[in-house]
């Protein structure tokens, strides 16, 4: 029970750090493809639902059962392009509307992470071939204090400050930043602060991407 508490006192990102050793004792290094299943009946069912079956769906909140449900707001500050993306009319930018994590329900590292944005633009999303990783300041850029998502995590239970057009987001974003040694800067949308974790080797961190690019003028015309 004492060691119980001692997780459920700790915040993102150190619960990376407690969550990567159960992440490295049940799951094999994954890559962005669609792999193989693991074979025990929690995994099946959790694939079967379209949640995260590395984990067996523990990721509660995040890894629900898609609906047919498109994520909406009424914040006059963001324009749904109908496509897939998002553009923020405050800054300009143009995101990606469902993030890695939404969309695969695989963790990811940084060095991965580039061919994720590579396949973006091969895919033309939304019509765009110059996606990219965001940095750490225009991610910090949707993280709003007044707006709350659920997002929980095993037993702890978090709120995304980030606005509901995005969905059922994830909590922590890899920024285009990278840090000394084999290390890259993230951004937390529970506490809202940047973050450093290792951009490879056999663990996935907690992070994943949210895809942004710069305007061409078009989106706003639709406004």
């Amino acid at each position: 029970m004492a060691n119980i508490n001692l997780l459920r006192r700790q915040t993102l990102p150190a619960l990376e750090v407690i969550f990567l050793s159960i992440a490295l004792a049940v799951v094999p290094s994954t890559g962005l493809a669609d792999e193989t299943v693991p074979d025990n009946p929690a995994a099946q069912q959790a694939k079967k639902d379209k949640t995260d079956y590395e984990f067996g769906g523990q990721i509660l909140t995040l890894t629900d059962p898609k609906t047919d449900a498109a994520p909406s707001s009424d914040n006059p500050r963001f324009q749904d392009n109908t496509n897939g993306t998002v553009t923020d009319l405050e800054t300009k930018l143009i995101w990606v509307q469902i993030d890695s994590y939404q969309t695969r329900k695989q963790w990811i590292n940084w060095h991965k992470a580039q061919d994720y944005i590579r396949e973006l633009n091969e895919k033309k999303i939304g019509g765009a071939i110059n996606w990219r990783l965001p940095t750490r300041k225009e991610l910090a850029t949707l993280y709003d204090e007044k707006l709350s998502i659920p997002w929980n995590y095993y037993w702890t239970k978090n709120e995304l400050h980030i606005d509901p057009i995005f969905g059922k987001s994830h909590c922590c974003y890899w920024s285009s930043e990278e840090a000394k040694g084999d290390m890259a800067w993230g951004y937390n949308y529970i506490r809202g602060k940047p973050y450093l974790s290792m951009k490879g080797g056999i663990q996935h961190s907690l992070s994943v991407i949210r895809a942004v690019r710069d305007n061409n003028g078009s989106e706003l015309a639709k406004k």
